[in-house]
């Protein structure tokens, strides 16, 4: 019976092991020769740049390398862009669906890296990696006086995690007055850098695939409020007839930041206001404007807000109340164009549009959870084709009325992002749309037509003798 019941043990096991073992690991046709790992710290999201030289030790030619990252940062990804060194020139790369389980239960993603040309046999390439996420570090402590200073607390791997041997890794803190590594591990310490920018730094060498080695915890002075937009509603309205274009955006934003210690105090927040040097929490927005704007407005939850200033192509848009750690803040802002600005006509085609409008026109040094950016174009317009510099999750293209609209109505453009920060915020989306002479006249040849029909109903109805007669 006992041996029965082993035996049916086994086969369960053994078909199991094809699952366990199905994950994805890349081929090891590749090492790293020197990792250099870049972490900045400045802003409120992580930038990270990595020189990363590879050699190909394989017994044949090779363009596919797997860039290992952690899922978390992978799932919070804003940049992921590659370049040969020295060649400033951008090479195809794309995230992939692939992920490596861990041993410790660490979940890794990947970035394929697809070079121009393969490379040969014991030959190497030195690349430029730039990557950008999504994922603000912890306040340290979590709790602060308004006139406290604010520290943050990173957490990352302390090895130039790679999927592939490396000879030599480095990583390299630098974005901050002050730097305190937190419970380092003897022998693993990180060395201050030389030079006068305070920074750490720290080498290793022969480390094997998928080597962590033991979390890289880093406390850092940032003094500077922590702003998060979890949702932006960007919409643009364009007018052929007027020539004018309309921006209006709604922000719903959080301070991801410390959080008070105890309530707050009117005097205590003007006592350090007088001192004039950066804080933790957020008392001005200053939002960058296109040239020419015109017609600005600043409304919230409760109504119009005037407590704002417009100085050359920057609005400057002071809240009702400070914005600590943990507070939230919801407010719209708009203000008009010349369309001219933003729209072109195709050379030879009296019909054909290409509209470019930034992306964003928000505040410096801010991430964005979630962005909805819907163009309104004429009605009777038709979209040929949309482009954008950042890849969104969605695109819709669907209708929507506004005024004097007497058909389908204005044809809404609408594209969806997650994860974005404020650097890719200058690119430029390009909609290429159609619309004639034919689709131009129509709403105002409409829009008479039905007045005209009013009046005369309406006069015919006068004529009408209604009186009540013997």
């Amino acid at each position: 019976m006992v041996k029965s019941f082993l035996w049916w043990v086994a086969v369960f096991l053994c078909s199991l092991k094809p699952i366990v073992c199905e994950q994805f690991v890349p081929p090891q046709v590749w090492e790293n020769v020197e990792y250099k790992r870049l972490i900045d710290v400045e802003h409120v999201y992580t930038i990270e740049a990595v020189e990363l030289k590879v050699k190909n030790v394989d017994n044949k030619p090779n363009a596919d390398y797997f860039f290992a990252l952690p899922k978390r940062v992978f799932d919070n990804l804003s940049v992921f862009s590659v370049q040969l060194k020295d060649k400033h020139v951008f090479i195809s790369s794309v995230l992939t669906s692939e992920t490596t389980k861990l041993e410790d239960g660490t979940e890794i993603a990947y970035g394929l890296i697809q070079l121009p040309t393969p490379i040969e046999p014991d030959e190497d390439v030195t690349l430029n990696v730039n990557i950008s996420y999504n994922l603000p570090n912890e306040p340290h402590p979590e709790h602060i006086g308004i006139a406290d200073e604010q520290h943050l607390l990173l957490k990352t791997t302390r090895f130039p995690l790679s999927s592939y041997e490396t000879g030599n890794g480095t990583v390299e803190l630098f974005g901050s007055i002050e730097f305190d590594e937190f419970h380092a591990p003897e022998g693993h310490e990180l060395q201050p850098t030389s030079g006068d920018a305070p920074g750490l730094i720290r080498s290793w060498e022969a480390i094997p695939p998928f080597a962590q080695g033991p979390e890289l915890n880093v406390v850092y002075a940032h003094n500077i409020p922590m702003k998060r937009v979890v949702n932006l509603q960007r919409d643009v309205w364009l007018s052929h007839w007027a020539g004018s274009i309309q921006f209006e955006e709604y922000y719903e934003l959080l301070n991801c930041g410390a959080k008070l210690n105890k309530g707050f105090s009117r005097l205590e927040h003007m006592l350090d206001q007088q001192n004039m040097r950066l804080s933790h929490y957020c008392s001005v927005l200053e939002m960058s404007l296109p040239e020419d704007s015109s017609d600005h407005y600043y409304t919230d939850k409760v109504g119009m807000v005037t407590t704002f200033r417009v100085l050359g192509d920057n609005i400057y848009l002071k809240p009702r109340y400070p914005i600590f750690g943990g507070w939230k803040y919801n407010f719209t802002t708009g203000w008009t164009n010349p369309l001219s600005n933003f729209l072109r006509q195709i050379e030879g085609s009296d019909r054909l549009h290409i509209l470019s409008v930034p992306l964003l026109n928000g505040s410096p040094d801010t991430i964005y959870d979630n962005v909805d950016l819907s163009v309104y174009l004429p009605e009777g317009a038709k979209v040929d084709e949309v482009e954008s510099p950042t890849p969104p999750i969605r695109v819709d293209i669907s209708t929507q009325k506004s005024y004097l609209d007497l058909n389908k109505g204005h044809v809404k453009v609408t594209l969806t992002f997650k994860n974005m920060i404020d650097q890719v915020g200058t690119g430029e989306l390009l909609i290429k749309y159609s619309y004639d002479n034919e689709a131009l006249y129509r709403k105002p040849i409409n829009v008479a037509l039905y007045i005209f029909t009013a009046l005369m109903g309406f006069f015919f109805l006068k004529s009408i003798n209604l009186n009540v007669s013997n």
